[in-house]
């Protein structure tokens, strides 16, 4: 006879995890010798570039315009609590210094700055997050494929330059092992690295666009979302946390050419729609070739700040919860209070200009909710009517338009 089985209990997030989960929204850097050319990170592979021509980019990186202190204001500005920068992205080329590993970088360039060194002291006065993004993937080292174990004790040394050369390190953000499936990463040796000289630290290791949350090796923090929005996830063993990771536009490093960039109000709703479910959002910039943060972006970052410092706690410390609600909005919880995403709310007298289910109107909230005191718009204040069927599990409440001229 079967012995019914007893429900897992959700597991306990670690501090740093949790602590990792309120930070909430990120901003994401692909900077490089890329960068140069403007079409994209993936410029070498993608258009079979010939070595001897790629490798003669470092030439010319000059990063004239690279500004840590004003790359960390515009973050900041943006509502964003943390920095993911590549320190080395798949071509190889480091934006700190190897230390006698190689002259591949920045230091051994025009550029004769140790960039990292400059972006870690901009996080640390400014005191926001500090995420170094680093390749696994290698297509400049001659050991990649033809030495797998020497490629390895690179790749550790390489790491270990970032945690023990650059202050506290709160994150570090690899991708690149999905290049290589087949391969051992030993990733043991290479996280166990981590963990003694950076305990803190928030590991993620990118599963890439083909497995979006799948869970990796067990001393990873994080699972990631790459272009693609997480949703209600169950928590077995180690509890994790999530991240989407997304571009401005379709370009992860700068696309000189590319106009498909979001708006403000879509950075906005792909926002919420992480936050529903308690995962952050990291969005992605590509600096010019110079490293400079592009007008349209560092404009539209600015915009997108306005709405998320308007009400923090919304972003950064409520938690998703069960209630039900219409459409695509949502209820978090933080302590005491509610608050409720509602999306598509009009403005008075236009209309005409709402796309989709309006937001105004008779709202809908269904689940276990507390007696409720009060609702009220968080920009305004404004009091909205309700009513409250505790027994049922219903509450209604009447969403007021926005007054034309006065949208946030």
């Amino acid at each position: 006879m079967a012995t019914p089985s007893t429900p897992t209990a959700t597991p306990v997030p670690a501090p740093r995890i949790a602590a990792f989960e309120r930070l909430g929204f990120g901003l994401f850097l692909h900077y490089g010798l890329y960068s140069q050319v403007g079409q994209g990170e993936w410029y070498w592979n993608h258009h079979k570039v010939p070595a001897e021509q790629y490798l003669k980019l470092v030439d010319g990186f000059t990063a004239k315009d690279f500004d840590a202190r004003a790359i960390v204001a515009i973050a900041r500005e943006a509502g964003m609590r943390y920095i993911c920068l590549t320190t080395r992205h798949h071509d190889g080329f480091s934006l700190y210094d190897t230390r006698g590993l190689n002259t591949y970088d920045a230091p051994h360039s025009p550029a004769g700055r140790d960039l990292i060194a400059e972006f870690s002291a901009a996080c640390d006065e400014y005191r926001i997050g500090k995420f170094f993004y680093h390749t696994t993937l290698d297509w400049w080292h001659p050991h990649f494929d033809a030495d797998w174990e020497a490629y390895q004790e690179y790749l550790r040394a390489s790491v270990e330059i970032l945690c023990t050369r650059y202050g506290r390190v709160d994150g570090l953000w690899f991708d690149g092992n999905w290049a290589r499936k087949d391969r051992d990463w030993q990733e043991d040796a290479l996280y166990g690295l981590i963990r003694r000289h950076q305990p803190e630290a928030i590991i993620v290791n990118n599963s890439s666009t083909g497995a979006h949350g799948a869970v990796g090796h067990g001393e990873t923090d994080v699972v990631t979302f790459e272009q693609g929005r997480p949703g209600k996830r169950r928590q077995v063993g180690k509890y994790r946390a999530a991240e989407m990771c997304e571009t401005m536009n379709s370009h992860w490093g700068v696309g000189a050419k590319d106009l498909s960039y979001k708006s403000p109000a879509d950075i906005i709703q792909r926002l919420a729609a992480c936050r529903r479910f308690g995962a952050n959002l990291l969005l992605n910039v590509g600096p010019t070739g110079t490293g400079a943060i592009p007008g349209y972006e560092a404009e539209v970052l600015r915009l997108v700040g306005r709405w998320v410092h308007h009400c923090p706690e919304a972003v950064y410390d409520a938690a998703p919860t069960d209630l039900e609600c219409r459409g695509d909005d949502f209820v978090l919880r933080c302590g005491g209070d509610y608050f409720y995403v509602c999306h598509n709310v009009p403005i008075h007298g236009n209309r005409h200009l709402l796309t989709g289910v309006p937001g105004d109107g008779l709202q809908t909230i269904r689940g276990d909710l507390p007696p409720v005191a009060a609702i009220t718009w968080a920009d305004t204040g404004e009091a909205l009517r309700f009513a409250q069927d505790q027994a049922q599990g219903f509450c209604t409440f009447h969403a007021t338009p926005f007054p034309y001229g006065s949208q946030m």
